[in-house]
């Protein structure tokens, strides 16, 4: 294969966000780190394992995004919280788990609702989508494993010396694309596909254990979602 042939067959569409830069408007129509202000009438924040409230990680309207996985061409908004205990087992975690993602679907009535716990220390910024970015899998166990043999074909005839030559991984906040792991060998249940991932940012004082980044992947026949962090 040739490197654009080999470009061709990974690459993924995805759109990267960056916190604050803009004033926010408090609107249903507005993207958050740290902050969910949308949901069904009479909606409460979820309680961890322990029976301690979540706290309002990541609140996400795809509307007006420039690249949407199709999974969630239906999504009016996506709303994550998380426990002070994530779930960092080896294996990825089913909605609910120390972690709860709700998915509101397009015409769903929703109402300005501050979930909000003081509890949480996460420093709230308005989410500011940058231009559609084309992603590619990382190296080690990220997705291109079926395409080893010709990369490393073309390194042998001198025509790159890295992987990296060829492609990018895009690290962040990240709706899209493929997941930025740091640990190889990590894959998600059956049916399940990659669709944000969601990283330690110091400005919103968010730690993954150990800078890490967080990965959510939805099943298309069930709806379901899975949950999977990993860090170095």
């Amino acid at each position: 294969m040739s490197p654009e042939e080999i470009k061709t067959a990974l690459a993924r569409p995805a759109v990267a966000f960056t916190t604050g830069g803009f004033r926010p408007t408090h609107t249903a129509t507005e993207s958050w780190l740290g902050r969910v202000y949308l949901s069904r009438a009479g909606e409460t924040l979820p309680l961890d394992a322990r029976g301690r409230p979540m706290w309002p990680l990541l609140q996400l309207v795809p509307a007006g995004l420039p690249a949407v996985p199709a999974l969630l061409a239906h999504t009016q908004a996506l709303t994550v919280f998380v426990s002070q205990k994530l779930p960092v087992d080896t294996k990825p975690a089913p909605n609910g788990q120390n972690w709860l993602l709700r998915e509101y679907q397009l015409g769903e009535p929703l109402v300005l609702n501050e979930l909000a716990t003081a509890a949480s220390p996460l420093q709230p910024f308005p989410l500011q989508a940058g231009p559609p970015l084309t992603d590619y899998p990382v190296w080690d166990g990220g997705g291109a494993d079926h395409l080893v043999e010709e990369v490393m074909a073309l390194k042998h005839r001198g025509l790159v010396t890295s992987y990296y030559d060829l492609v990018e991984n895009h690290p962040g906040h990240k709706l899209g694309g493929w997941p930025s792991f740091c640990q190889p060998g990590i894959e998600f249940s059956p049916g399940f596909e990659f669709m944000l991932q969601i990283a330690s940012d110091a400005k919103a004082h968010f730690n993954v254990v150990d800078g890490g980044t967080i990965f959510l992947a939805k099943n298309a026949a069930t709806g379901e979602w899975e949950f999977y962090c990993d860090f170095y």
